[in-house]
């Protein structure tokens, strides 16, 4: 299968959506729909679909990656260190998506206007490319402005970001060929991390921005415990 994307006017099934993308995490295992391979799928056990939240719960916490990438100022970001202290969503996707990337970053700023400003400061979204060849600091860096400048973007080797999804069990492909415009293949979930640098929660694509903006506080909430 290709990207999963948003076609135009499917806001409206987001709840459908999100119930076809559950079913995508075969029995207890946590994989991208968006891969031919089958390769991405390491054994994470996840909960019931939650009545509390717009995610689902997963069984088995992820660990946040101690990932170390370029910023958008062209220096290395290490995302532990970058937004310690902080609920952290990750995302991974690239800026020539032409329908999920802009759609869940578009969601996600819209949640955090709908925010109070204390909320907001304790809230850090991290968007890291699948497409480094064409993703370059200045690149995401114009590209997030559109949405929120305080979103933090990455970018760098390959290998390095596709290793640190496949850890989460997003899959990523490598593109077969880079000649035009090109699509890339990645899941489309949005994990938050709390300061445990656990992700107890998944988002699958679909998820409005007043959803998250419901989740965001109770999120917090938990994080304070």
């Amino acid at each position: 299968m290709r990207t999963a994307h948003i076609r135009p006017g499917a806001r409206r099934a987001g709840r459908r959506r999100r119930m076809l993308a559950l079913a995508c995490l075969v029995p207890f295992v946590l994989a991208a729909c968006g891969t031919g391979t089958g390769t991405d799928r390491p054994p994470v056990k996840i909960s019931a679909p939650t009545s509390d939240l717009h995610g689902t719960r997963i069984g088995t916490p992820l660990r946040e990656p101690d990932l170390t990438l370029t910023g958008t100022t062209g220096r290395p970001v290490n995302l532990i260190k970058a937004t310690q202290g902080k609920l952290t969503l990750v995302y991974f996707g690239y800026t020539h998506c032409p329908d999920v990337c802009p759609t869940t970053m578009a969601d996600l700023a819209g949640a955090l206007r709908l925010l109070t400003p204390e909320q907001r400061a304790r809230i850090a979204v991290v968007f890291i490319t699948t497409d480094p060849w064409r993703d370059t600091p200045k690149v995401i860096k114009a590209w997030l402005a559109s949405f929120n400048p305080s979103f933090i973007g990455l970018t760098g080797d390959y290998t390095k970001i596709q290793t640190a999804a496949k850890s989460l069990g997003i899959a990523l492909e490598r593109p077969s060929s880079m000649s035009g415009e090109y699509e890339v293949t990645h899941g489309a979930q949005v994990l938050p991390f709390g300061g445990d640098h656990r992700a107890h929660v998944i988002y699958t694509a679909g998820v409005s921005a007043k959803e998250f903006a419901a989740d965001l506080p109770k999120l917090l909430q938990e994080d304070d415990g």
